[in-house]
């Protein structure tokens, strides 16, 4: 397993493999993204995502920055390339101009969302058992993800794409779909873990409501990490939103900051 970050954070050592574990992390998301969208298409700044198929899913209809940008110039390029959309969403992945650019694009009016990507690169700072984490079937994961999905009150147009979505995006990405069971059979937790032979991710962790303080979400992530270590990935990551408490379990389980990605949302 490779330790990302490990030792003093201030050598160069460390610095160099962080910067090369979240490159490859980014070129990681991008090629799932090109399996999922309809179209990704390269542009000097990055890329653009689009799926008509899908209009109401952010995640697949955004333009992708990967350069420097101030924020006047990605604003008329998102307007230039998100001229059919009745939004404009952008996700930037330069580290160097995120803090200051969530600023502006705040000021703005723009909606911003920031998430914490983290690598695993510690010791669990206790042990878990994983039995009672089963493989899922794909219609019950898809239902549990409804019930995920509707927390935020959507109009059913967007609930229906946002449930086609999770399931065509795991498809497209060979995920393995985990859960836990209630004790009378029902599927109340579930995450998805994907890889390609050498960078994994642990991806759509939830537990519903009433199943909630019991551990499935660390039960669930440990065994993806179980699984990821088995099939031979030698870096493994997960995302977090970076306001919210998810990301200080995953620290517990052993996953360290590695990089994050800003996004930003008008209309």
């Amino acid at each position: 397993m490779e330790m990302i970050g490990t030792g003093s954070t201030s050598t160069a050592r460390g610095r160099r493999n962080r910067s090369d574990a979240l490159a490859r992390v980014l070129t990681f998301l991008r090629a799932n993204l090109a399996r999922t969208a309809d179209e990704l298409r390269p542009i000097a700044e990055g890329c653009v995502v689009s799926s008509p198929s899908l209009p109401a899913v952010w995640s697949v209809n955004h333009v992708r920055v990967a350069v420097p940008l101030a924020f006047q110039s990605i604003v008329e390029l998102a307007d230039e390339q998100m001229r059919r959309c009745r939004y404009l969403q952008v996700l930037l992945e330069n580290q160097d101009a995120g803090p200051a650019l969530e600023a502006e694009f705040r000021g703005a009016s723009w909606k911003t969302e920031r998430e914490l990507l983290m690598a695993l690169s510690a010791p669990p700072d206790r042990e878990v058992d994983t039995s009672i984490v089963i493989d899922a079937g794909e219609a019950e994961a898809a239902e549990v993800m409804r019930r995920w999905y509707g927390e935020d009150e959507l109009d059913p147009r967007a609930l229906a794409q946002l449930v086609d979505f999770s399931r065509r995006e795991s498809r497209a990405c060979g995920d393995r779909l985990l859960g836990v069971r209630s004790s009378d059979g029902r599927l109340v937790a579930v995450s998805k873990l994907r890889g390609d032979g050498r960078t994994a991710q642990v991806e759509d962790v939830y537990t519903t409501p009433e199943a909630r303080g019991r551990g499935f979400g660390r039960a669930l992530v440990t065994r993806a990490v179980e699984l990821a270590r088995d099939a031979g990935h030698d870096l493994i990551f997960i995302t977090a939103d970076d306001n919210d408490w998810p990301k200080e379990l995953y620290a517990r389980i052993g996953f360290r900051p590695l990089g994050r990605l800003w996004q930003f949302h008008l209309g």
